[in-house]
């Protein structure tokens, strides 16, 4: 049900937009273009930022939230608001609910997720948020140095990378300086 609402244009006002239209499955499930592009054409503030390994944020609370300024406390609250943005998707969740109950596609769908084919804005936002928790990324480079530097300190070099791979990842982990606060890992 998830992977049918993520990839479906039903979900935006004029049926041109799906959530895969700005996160593309090919780009890491992200957007190449700098700022993304809404279902009238007209160009969002920020880039639609990857999709992958998201079960693993704010895990237990650990971090405020989802978007780039966090602004969505749980990956559920997060999927409802694309689709509601007037430059994004412009539905009314409302409306949502209607329109979908109306497909004939989507009452076996909600069905045999939930129990009963009643198409509500909650059950969209669960079923959209654990699809979206299914988009792992196990097995990159980095992934597999790790596993063979099991227990081994991130600061420390991998073998298996090369030096400007090396500098990257001390910068990703340890900031610039050997400040953490000026690194990405601070964040992700």
């Amino acid at each position: 049900l998830g992977r049918v609402l993520f990839y479906d244009k039903q979900l935006s006002r004029n049926v041109t937009v799906a959530c895969a239209s700005c996160h593309h499955q090919h780009a890491g499930f992200s957007d190449p273009r700098q700022f993304s592009v809404g279902f009238e054409g007209g160009r969002t503030t920020r880039n639609a930022m990857s999709l992958a390994n998201l079960r693993f944020t704010n895990l237990k609370g650990t971090r405020p939230g989802f978007f780039w300024d966090e602004r969505a406390p749980t990956l559920e609250a997060q999927v409802l608001i694309p689709i509601q943005d007037q430059l994004e998707m412009g539905m009314d969740l409302k409306e949502l609910e209607v329109k979908l109950q109306k497909l004939p596609y989507y009452q076996p769908l909600f069905e045999a997720a939930f129990g009963s084919p009643q198409v509500s804005s909650d059950r969209i936002a669960k079923a959209i948020a654990q699809f979206l928790r299914s988009m792992l990324a196990l097995s990159s480079k980095f992934d597999s140095a790790a596993a063979k530097a099991a227990g081994a300190d991130y600061a420390v070099d991998f073998a298996d990378f090369t030096a400007q791979e090396n500098l990257g990842k001390s910068l990703f982990i340890n900031g610039v300086g050997g400040i953490a606060e000026f690194g990405c890992a601070f964040c992700h």
